[in-house]
């Protein structure tokens, strides 16, 4: 936007310039023409046989002559002493003296000093009339120069800016009706490229937004659907139930679904907030073993059979400039993924990395597959033995966690663990304040 401003500014003043100039260029060139280069050549023969002229007269007959030939010229003439302190030093050594008198317009005036030899008498002839001033018409042609100059320039510089505004004008209105393919054409130079630039980032951003919410529609309601049909299930069952105990039975079948509506429920609440993209992060300085005994304490309760071990690396006392909460709840997510698969092992290990903490998690559970590295990631993704209801969990948490990773700017990578099933290993960078 600050080289539009810079270019419009430019341009009226490039205007504003050629308007006032070219037009005085021109009437400056046809006034030279007109008033020719002096009255000194054209008049320097006619000079000259007045000069011999009036030398060859009597002195008692030099007035009366003079006067006879003045009205054939339409300057002043008049004679003058030779002693008269007026006339030019140099008239002694030259016998006809031009002097320049005054600018015009388009031109000089001029004065003919001639020295008449043996009268003791100079013949003053001038000053030679001016070019002449502009008249209407002159100032009605100026005018209109000026007005050609300034909307020929001005049509030149507005044109590509209203055509490339009226082609923005109807990506945005295409976009707003529902063409959320539409772009705007931004080419280099541009002076409205980058308000197209700007415009096609938050199309980009739009899309990929409305893409990602219809996405996660689409996921919860085919994840609502499976508890929803199950409950409906139960409570025919519930109907036909001929005890009490198998009443009971199916009034804990029908929690159980429904917690795990409200789990999923929570989850999605969790993922949105994170996906925000004006999500901050409140970083600290924090210890990362106290705080992932505090996760492992926390969970390992639900899987007591499954032994967890705590190992660091180089660093006892690691430290990790992270989001507390964030971190915590992408480690739990961690924990919480390998307890579900483990069959009788995890091992957490973190360390240090030049400027960025490291923190692993491994279990000896059936693995990821190798094409499913990526799409393990994704929300509601399920593949393989992890597509089991039994394994608990609504396809959430390791996507919650790769977005947690995204905003700390690090990365999370999958492979196969030496105890035999999956590793999460995740790269925190310290960061700035």
């Amino acid at each position: 936007m600050r080289r539009l401003y810079f270019r419009i500014i430019l341009g009226v003043l490039v205007i504003l310039i050629l308007a006032f100039s070219l037009p005085a260029v021109i009437f400056d060139l046809i006034g030279r023409r007109d008033n020719g280069l002096s009255f000194a050549g054209p008049m320097t023969g006619t000079i000259e046989l007045l000069k011999h002229r009036l030398e060859h007269v009597a002195p008692t007959q030099i007035e009366r002559e003079l006067d006879s030939l003045k009205v054939i010229f339409d300057l002043p003439v008049k004679l003058v002493d030779s002693g008269d302190g007026s006339l030019p030093g140099e008239l002694g050594l030259r016998e006809i003296i031009v002097r320049d008198v005054g600018e015009g317009f388009g031109g000089g005036r001029q004065m003919f000093f001639v020295a008449l030899r043996n009268t003791g008498k100079v013949l003053v002839m001038g000053p030679t009339p001016g070019p002449p001033s502009p008249d209407t018409r002159s100032i009605v042609i100026l005018v209109s120069v000026v007005l050609i100059i300034v909307g020929v320039a001005g049509f030149v510089m507005i044109s590509p800016l209203v055509r490339n505004l009226k082609a923005l004008e109807m990506a945005t209105s295409r976009f707003g009706d529902g063409d959320l393919d539409s772009r705007a054409v931004a080419k280099p130079g541009d002076v409205v490229g980058s308000v197209g630039r700007q415009f096609n980032l938050m199309a980009d951003r739009i899309q990929r937004l409305i893409q990602r919410e219809r996405q996660l529609l689409q996921s919860v309601s085919h994840e609502l659907r499976t508890p929803i049909a199950r409950i409906r299930f139960s409570l025919d069952l519930l109907n036909d139930a001929e005890n009490r105990e198998e009443q009971q039975r199916r009034v804990q079948e029908i929690d159980g679904e429904i917690c795990e509506i409200d789990q999923l429920v929570g989850e999605l609440l969790d993922f949105n907030r994170i996906q925000s993209e004006s999500t901050s992060l409140d970083r600290q300085t924090v210890p990362v073993r106290p705080l992932l005994e505090e996760v492992v304490r926390r969970l390992h309760d639900f899987r007591q059979a499954v032994a967890v071990e705590i190992i660091a690396g180089d660093e006892e006392q690691c430290m990790a400039r992270v989001d507390r909460l964030l971190f915590r709840r992408a480690i739990q997510n961690l924990v919480s993924n390998a307890l579900r698969y483990a069959r009788g092992q995890i091992v957490v290990r973190y360390s240090r990395e030049q400027s960025a903490t490291l923190v692993e998690v491994c279990d000896d559970g059936p693995g990821v597959p190798p094409g499913q590295h990526e799409q393990i990631m994704q929300p509601f993704f399920h593949g393989g033995d992890r597509s089991d209801k039994e394994s608990g969990g609504v396809g959430l948490g390791l996507a919650i966690v790769r977005r947690i990773v995204a905003l700390h700017g690090g990365s999370i990578t999958i492979d196969d663990a030496e105890i035999g099933g999956a590793r999460f290993l995740t790269r925190w960078p310290d960061g700035g304040e």
